[in-house]
This record gives C-alpha cells, sequence and structure tokens, in this order.
C-alpha cells in the first residue's frame, strides 16, 4: 500500500526536491506541476488528475469521477444546508475554534459562512475530497451525504468506464488532515517526502482557525474615522449581498476582486472574499494564474526561481492593502 511504501522510503528524499523547496508566507507551493493556465482544469483543483509522478497510486485513494466540476458542483439535487451554488459537497455541521487574537477593531466574529464553509469542506481535513452527493450517471445520488462523509457509501463508485473507483480492499478516501496516517492525505504531501510529493501541509487547515486570517468576521461599517485604517469597499451587488473593491470601475464583483459577504449579519470576511477556486489570471487572459488561487496576486513574480514562470508581477501585499489602510 502507498502508506506502506512511505514508511520504507521516508529517509530517501531526493536531495533535488531538499535544494528547491521553497516557501511563500501565503502558503503557496511553486514546486506545483500544475500549469496554473486557462482554467480551472489545468490547476490543482482538477481532483481528476495528478501531476506527482505516482498519480496513478491515488485512484486506490480517491474516487476519479473523471468530471472536472462534480466534485464540488451538481445541476441536480444539490446540497440544501449550504447557500453555495449547486453545492455536490459534503458539509462540516460541526463547529469551529474561531480567531481569538487582538484585532485592530472589536468587530463581532463567529462561525465560517457558507463562503468559507465550502472551502472548509475539503480543507478542514474532516471531509473527503471525494465526498459528494451525486456521483456521474443515474443511481449515484444519496442525500444522506448532505452532512455525512459516508465512506462505505462512496465505495459504490464503480469502475465501468466512467471513472476509476478504490482498488478492492483498498477503500480508503483519505483526508486533509494534518497528523500523517493511514486516513490522511498526508501520509505521502508531508515536508520532505519519499515521492517527491507536493507538501499540503499549509493546505491543511483543520477546525482550529486560531492561526489563520478571521472569517465570519464582520467588516467596518464606518471606515471614516481616523482610528479605522480600513478601506471602505466601493460598491454592492444587485441584490446587496456582495460588497466589493471594484478595480476596473464596470460596478460589479469581477473574480478579480476582493469581496464581502452578507448572510444577514452585514458584510464579512469569508475565504472566498480573497480566494477564487477556479483561478485567477495574473496578467488577463493566457496568463499564469495568480499563486494560492488569490483573487489579488499580493506581489510574487515570475523572478527564475522553480515555479514562477509566467507569472505576473504585482505590487507587494496588493491584497492586504485592499481592505487595510496602512
Amino acid at each position: 500500500m502507498l502508506y506502506n511504501k512511505l514508511i520504507l522510503l521516508a529517509g530517501a528524499a531526493t536531495l533535488s526536491s531538499t535544494l528547491f523547496s521553497l516557501a511563500f508566507a501565503d502558503g503557496w507551493d511553486p514546486n506545483s506541476q500544475a500549469p496554473n493556465v486557462d482554467s480551472i482544469v489545468k490547476s490543482r483543483h482538477n481532483l481528476t488528475v495528478s501531476y506527482s509522478t505516482y498519480g496513478t497510486e491515488m485512484n486506490a485513494y480517491r474516487n476519479d469521477y473523471r468530471e472536472v466540476c462534480v466534485y464540488c458542483h451538481t445541476p441536480h439535487g444539490a446540497n440544501s444546508q449550504v447557500k453555495a451554488p449547486l453545492w455536490n459537497r459534503t458539509i462540516n455541521t460541526g463547529t469551529y475554534t474561531i480567531y481569538d487574537k487582538p484585532r485592530t477593531l472589536n468587530q463581532p466574529i463567529g462561525q465560517p459562512g457558507p463562503n468559507s464553509l465550502t472551502c472548509l469542506s475539503c480543507h478542514d481535513g474532516t471531509i473527503s475530497p471525494d465526498s459528494i452527493i451525486n456521483m456521474p450517471g443515474s443511481g449515484g445520488y444519496n442525500k444522506a451525504m448532505e452532512s455525512v462523509n459516508d465512506q462505505a457509501w462512496l465505495d459504490t463508485w464503480v469502475l465501468d468506464g466512467r471513472g476509476a473507483g478504490p482498488a478492492p480492499g483498498n477503500n480508503r478516501h483519505l483526508k486533509l488532515d494534518k497528523t500523517p496516517g493511514p486516513t490522511s492525505c498526508m501520509a505521502c504531501h508531508q515536508p520532505g517526502n519519499a515521492f517527491n510529493a507536493p507538501d499540503f501541509t499549509v493546505f491543511s487547515i483543520q477546525t482550529d482557525l486560531r492561526d489563520d486570517h478571521p472569517i465570519g468576521i464582520l467588516f467596518p461599517q464606518d471606515t471614516s474615522a481616523a482610528h479605522v485604517d480600513f478601506n471602505a469597499p466601493t460598491h454592492k451587488s444587485s441584490n446587496g449581498l456582495i460588497s466589493f473593491f471594484d478595480r476596473d470601475g464596470d460596478g460589479r464583483p469581477d473574480t478579480n476582486e476582493v469581496r464581502l459577504y452578507d448572510t444577514g449579519e452585514g458584510p464579512e470576511v469569508e475565504c472566498a472574499s480573497c480566494h477564487d477556486p477556479h483561478g485567477i489570471e495574473s496578467g488577463g487572459p493566457g496568463s499564469k494564474f495568480n499563486p494560492s488561487f488569490l483573487r489579488v496576486n499580493n506581489g510574487i513574480s515570475d523572478n527564475g526561481t522553480p515555479g514562477t514562470s509566467g507569472i505576473v508581477s504585482a505590487t507587494g501585499s496588493a491584497l492586504c492593502l485592499t481592505c487595510h489602510d496602512k
């Protein structure tokens, strides 16, 4: 099994992977072999492919549905427990440990909203990336999967030409649990692993959010006072549910613009405020995506180091300074 191979080869990581291992403050892994151009199909969020040398091993640890969008969306039978567009994934209905550090303003902060729960349904490490409600084809729907990560149900995905299910006797649907082990993606995707697989440590957010940027936090409503060092969003969407910083002046919340989501308590910062899981071109159509699926490139540029080729530079801390007036 792949996990056993890892244990045997744990000390065999190549010198080159050590020498060229790069780390960035936002968690971006520049060693990713995904092209990150054109669309989500060529990004790491396309879960039907692996850019690792050992990619075929993944078929024993997640269902390959052979459909890119189905890992998150479905045209029918979407998750009714979360206000997200045609959401096909299981949602964690438990609670999160929220940010509790000192803040510039004592703004209310609560549990993550829908535009964070969708991201956390993979990244909090409690739900398998292939845990979906409606599998491709007929007969693959299970409403109970809205809030239950049912491993036995996922094992019903069959090898009938539609995709690749788990290998016989090896029915594992791994999770982004930060602790390496037989149920965690980190069994291979840990630092210095023997397979030269990307390090996923920083992508495993977990349910303790105290070491991450606050989400579910209300954005200051009055930014005119002298002591409030925040910029005010410039526009609201036509339905009033999204406040956004309109970079190009077209009056709509484009994918490369930071936005705040109002689910009944006022505009709040959520994961999707700063990230778009489909990828954003760093320099317009045809250019490489902003690192870490960011809506605004935070200053990483093509500087000749591994993984930076094709990225168009942006002003340093451009994303942070969209909201923070410093």
